[in-house]
């Protein structure tokens, strides 16, 4: 079972990291998934990666900012790109013979705001910390509302034969628990929207299944146990910050803390204290 569990999150994680494909950053904003065929003096001569037989492109140097290639090297093509064109505005308007002897204001136009770490709404990582504990944890972040706000989610699947520190006192209260699977759900508001070091803080909710032995007989000095599932839910504020290292990838620490609910009884001596969960997340960004 541990083993098809690790083929299927491999399996998962490679459809996403390996595409295969280049990506051109126009001067417009747009991002193309293509295959570079050839880089001349003046033009970038391209196929649509989705349809390798269809009609070959060609696009100016002068309208690409960078190519992100398929095996992880970017070049940067054009660090001036032309701006967009003037608006011009035109002065006395009340006859036709004034409006030909006019003087025409030409307003220069400001160059394109062209943000490459910020293209990209979604992210895949790998919560490298939850591996401390046994845990393979993937993580899903999805930017919305101009990159002020995202939503995640998480996934992990526990290899470990018991629970790992982390989870202490389930381990301190239950006879052979073992963790299981968690999932959760959170939404992260960012203060600050355009800086590659970029601060959240959200809601986090997080749902954790495990395994335990339950006493059913203690008669005769000695304990039998019963194989019991159990849960545990909690909800918590998280804090943490993305590192846009580049356009594809990034880095992500957080901490999230908060109350618990569990389906079973706990020591009593644990109650009221509040449920932690940590991520130290390397992604890449698609």
């Amino acid at each position: 079972m541990k083993v098809k569990f690790l083929v299927f999150f491999t399996s998962f994680l490679s459809a996403f990291l390996a595409f295969g494909q280049d990506v051109l950053y126009t001067t417009s904003g747009s991002k193309l998934k293509v295959k570079v065929l050839e880089i001349n003096a003046k033009d970038v001569v391209y196929k649509d990666f989705n349809t390798d037989e269809g009609p070959t492109y060609v696009i100016s140097k002068m309208d690409i900012v960078l190519i992100y290639y398929a095996n992880g090297v970017s070049e940067v093509i054009n660090t001036n790109p032309v701006p967009i064109a003037p608006m011009v505005e035109t002065v006395g308007l009340s006859n036709s013979s004034e409006k030909q002897n006019s003087v025409e204001k030409v307003k220069p136009a400001e160059k394109p705001v062209l943000n490459l770490y910020y293209l990209n709404k979604n992210m895949l990582s790998i919560n490298a910390l939850a591996l401390a504990n046994g845990d393979f944890t993937l993580m899903y972040d999805r930017d919305l509302l101009n990159s002020r706000m995202s939503v995640s989610f998480l996934a992990g699947y526990n290899f470990n034969d018991r629970m790992g520190g982390l989870n202490l006192l389930i381990a301190d209260s239950k006879d052979g628990a073992k963790k299981k699977f968690d999932v959760g759900l959170g939404v992260n508001y960012m203060p600050r929207n355009t800086k590659r070091v970029q601060y959240f803080v959200g809601l986090f909710w997080k749902y954790m299944a495990y395994d335990y032995l339950k006493v059913i007989d203690t008669s005769n000095n000695q304990k039998e146990y019963q194989p019991s599932s159990a849960y545990q839910r909690a909800l918590m504020l998280s804090n943490g910050w993305v590192y846009r290292i580049s356009p594809n990838f990034n880095f992500k620490f957080f901490v999230s803390i908060g109350s618990s609910v569990n389906s079973v009884q706990l020591k009593k001596e644990y109650t009221g204290i509040p449920k932690m969960y940590l991520g130290y997340c390397f992604g890449y960004r698609f």
